[in-house]
């Protein structure tokens, strides 16, 4: 999962102040729903390709250590449009986490598309999409949304990784109670039955299996999302990397001091969607 700290903080302070250095045109914006996103465009426009940015469970649009925030920088400088949002209940977009479902989160990032798909000088079949861990899932969910799917540190089994993520206690609590409650340590969370029946419902694997257009996936080597790369390469059709990098783990160097995992995570990336979008 997508996990926020309260350590190392000195780490995210040097993140920001390097974005704050980098950014091009920004601007926060409201999507239906409630949604809030920010839009990040070269300081020329948009000029064809463009990118959706979705974080990853418990976090919001900027991401750990301002991983997004710098990958939008990274992107505009090569004259590539984005919007990253917070989807319902998470960061600044309204709602409650408590009514997550997988349904909602593929609205939230269809509603991202279609936003995108209307700024001036964006080509809606240009649009990629970033997932990063639980936002890799939805990015997975509905692939052929996309031109180019990029994600980082992916989920490949949605009902294992969340009971063994939460717990079995929990998920009792959910059912016999219809929600349940923990404390991650930098945050509390609340999730309905609603989500558990809808996480059972939707078999990652199968709604990917043939998705023909490129698919990048990267994890650091302690990340357990790495085990599912030859699973996830292997269902897709089209153009296929896979990237582990050494001496990494799900955090991507953020709570370890290592910003140059981040760095070329983000410049692999941007290389990938200049080529792919």
């Amino acid at each position: 999962m997508s996990i926020q700290s309260t350590k190392s903080a000195a780490v995210a302070v040097a993140f920001a102040l390097l974005v704050s250095t980098t950014f091009a045109a920004e601007t926060v914006v409201d999507l239906p729903e409630g949604i809030k996103a920010t839009l990040s465009t070269p300081d020329t426009g948009a000029t064809g390709q463009a990118v959706v940015m979705l974080h990853g469970f418990g976090s919001s649009r900027d991401e750990v250590g301002g991983l997004f925030a710098m990958q939008a920088a990274a992107l505009a400088a090569q004259g590539i449009a984005s919007l990253r949002i917070d989807f319902r209940g998470y960061g600044e977009s309204t709602g409650d986490m408590a009514d997550t479902t997988l349904e909602g989160m593929t609205a939230d990032a269809e509603a991202a598309r279609s936003y995108l798909a209307g700024i001036d000088g964006v080509d809606a079949d240009r649009i990629g999409v970033i997932g990063y861990s639980f936002g890799a899932a939805i990015a997975m969910l509905e692939p052929d949304a996309f031109k180019s799917v990029v994600v980082w540190g992916q989920m490949g089994d949605l009902q294992a990784e969340f009971h063994e993520f939460l717990g079995q206690e929990f998920y009792d609590t959910a059912k016999t109670e219809g929600i349940a409650s923990v404390d991650l340590g930098w945050r509390v969370i609340s999730l309905k039955q609603a989500f558990f029946d809808s996480v059972a419902t939707h078999d990652l694997a199968d709604r990917f299996a043939g998705y023909t257009g490129p698919f990048l996936t990267i994890a650091g080597e302690d990340d357990p999302a790495a085990a599912y790369f030859d699973q996830y390469v292997g269902l897709a059709a089209g153009k296929t990397e896979a990237v582990v990098i050494p001496g990494a783990d799900h955090m991507l160097g953020v709570f370890s001091e290592q910003p140059e995992i981040g760095q070329q995570v983000i410049d692999k990336t941007t290389a990938w969607l200049q080529e792919t979008l």
